[in-house]
């Protein structure tokens, strides 16, 4: 149903308390017979209104097991204990970015995706596109900006003649 555009997923990794620092999650998932009881609250979860299922980060290891002790969940959002709430994000309203909570939620364990390396793979992906999209906005808007001073006309003479904008 995702590959085809029927349903959505939304990556549910940042906390309140942990953005990117997967090595510092709170939201576990502790093992209870054929399932995993999954607590937390994750934030800025970009795609959350919109989600069917969320692909979740969440600590099956022990507190002090840091970054390996982190894992992949693949979390419907009907199931009993999932909430999600909108977050008002100034310059960001279609994102449906949101906090998505689990209180008690019982996932089975066939819906472990993996350990913390798949989320890893995917953040440097992830940054390498972000990285070539903000290499191509600023390279946009110096294109625009230049091509604006050189239609515009001030004081009597092209906007790119003034000293302000020429130093």
């Amino acid at each position: 149903p995702c590959v085809m555009g029927q349903k959505r997923i939304a990556l549910a990794v940042s906390e309140p308390t942990a953005g990117s620092d997967v090595a510092n999650l709170k939201t576990t998932a502790v093992e209870e017979g054929d399932y995993y009881v999954v607590n937390g609250l994750k934030k800025w979860i970009t795609c959350g209104m919109f989600a069917d299922y969320f692909t979740t980060a969440v600590r099956t290891g022990d507190e002090d097991s840091g970054m390996m002790g982190v894992s992949l969940l693949l979390i419907e959002k009907k199931r009993k204990g999932v909430s999600v709430r909108a977050m008002d994000c100034m310059g960001v309203k279609g994102s449906g970015t949101a906090y998505v909570e689990f209180d008690n939620v019982k996932v089975p364990k066939a819906n472990l995706i993996g350990d913390v390396t798949i989320l890893l793979r995917n953040f440097v992906t992830e940054r390498l596109g972000i990285a070539c999209q903000a290499n191509r906005f600023a390279r946009e808007a110096l294109r625009l900006s230049i091509e604006h001073i050189r239609k515009r006309k001030v004081f009597g003479k092209p906007l790119e003649r003034q000293p302000v904008v020429r130093y």
